[in-house]
């Protein structure tokens, strides 16, 4: 397995609202992005990434077996209940929240759990698919109400409709697409994908060939030349499946 990732916290804001968890050796990857002010939204994804490490380091024996994705709900679960006893014990983080990237990689295969508007992409054989759906307005006017895409207003997309912390209740999405050789998956906050389009994501990783950590600074300075206005986080993981694992 190689990985690479880089966060930025870009050319307008003047802190990192994102968190990024990187252990290769046991095949976890978490990004967070922030949300709830100056302070809150940093306090926020920084806790729900340290809860849901901590919590899935109990549990690595367990992790590729069919309790996979029940113990992923249980860590996000954790998560949230960190977050929202943290901003009632602190009245500054008063409504802090995150969303949450989860990529578990065990066993030739990749178990996936997402809450909110970061996402995690699968790029193969040069094209790049969306794994995850979107938690806010747009997503849900677009699959709900049939709404075009060019006719739902851009603030949409900023409205969250479930995040970590904040929601009453919480619904993970979880995803295990199968794994092929070659394959790599991208988790990301929307400050890369508000900025650069899945085309021009995928062009900039085939640039790079086989250069992860290029690829990751590519992807970000790109997002940073183009005015960067919000925090920017990407993580690369090539799993590097052979073709025997997957007969």
């Amino acid at each position: 397995m190689r990985s690479s990732w880089k966060t930025d916290t870009g050319r307008i804001r003047d802190n990192n609202e994102d968190s990024i968890l990187v252990d290769e050796e046991n095949g976890i990857f978490l990004l967070a992005d922030g949300l709830g002010g100056h302070v809150g939204g940093e306090v926020a994804s920084s806790l729900a990434v340290r809860t849901v490490y901590e919590y899935l380091k109990t549990r690595l024996e367990q992790i590729g077996s069919a309790e996979t994705f029940r113990i992923l709900a249980e860590s996000v679960a954790a998560a949230h209940s960190a977050v929202f006893r943290k901003s009632l014990e602190v009245k500054d983080l008063k409504g802090m929240g995150t969303t949450l990237e989860i990529a578990l990689f065990a066993k030739s295969a990749v178990f996936i759990c997402h809450v909110g508007d970061s996402r995690v992409y699968l790029f193969r054989s040069g094209k790049l698919e969306q794994i995850t759906t979107d938690d806010n307005a747009a997503a849900w006017l677009k699959e709900y109400e049939h709404v075009p895409m060019e006719q739902i207003p851009p603030g949409a997309r900023h409205l969250l409709t479930q995040a970590v912390g904040i929601s009453r209740e919480l619904v993970p999405e979880f995803h295990s697409p199968p794994l092929r050789p070659g394959d790599l998956m991208m988790l990301c906050s929307d400050g890369l994908t508000e900025i650069l389009d899945d085309r021009e994501i995928a062009g900039i990783i085939l640039t790079c060939g086989a250069g992860l950590c290029e690829a990751a600074d590519a992807l970000v300075d790109e997002a940073n030349s183009r005015g960067g206005p919000d925090n920017i986080s990407v993580i690369l993981v090539n799993p590097q499946v052979t073709p025997f694992l997957l007969v």
